[in-house]
């Protein structure tokens, strides 16, 4: 019983040896970042005080978390995180707008490029 249990300690041990053998061989080949959108979360439909609608989508761009935003009636803009705010929150950015997101992801505050800005929730 106990050259039972010897040799199913050695089989382990010798199967772990092999497998950081191959991982150690990768260990040369350098990786590129992914562009590939994966892990999209359902779209949420928001509104501000106006009465204007907005729909935004988080999503997984490669190691980083991006949004796409889209007004009704606009086209589809797709913002990156480029940095935070005191609550720890993402502000999301492109070159016409700007989203900082709040209540957990179930609000926010759309900025356009010229300053103006409106909270939707």
């Amino acid at each position: 019983m106990k050259n039972i249990y010897i040799a199913i300690f050695a089989l382990f041990f010798l199967n772990s040896c092999s497998k950081s053998e191959q991982n150690s061989s990768n260990s040369g080949v350098t990786k590129t970042p992914s562009t590939e959108i994966s892990q999209v979360q359902k779209p949420l439909k928001m509104k501000n005080n106006k009465g204007e609608e907005v729909t935004v989508t988080y999503f997984a761009e490669g190691d980083a978390v991006a949004v796409k935003i889209q007004k009704t009636g606009g086209k589809e803009e797709k913002l990156s995180a480029k940095t935070s705010n005191e609550n720890g929150n993402p502000i999301f950015t492109n070159q016409n707008f700007m989203w900082e997101m709040t209540q957990e992801g179930k609000g926010g505050k759309l900025t356009d490029k010229e300053g103006i800005s409106s909270e939707y929730k």
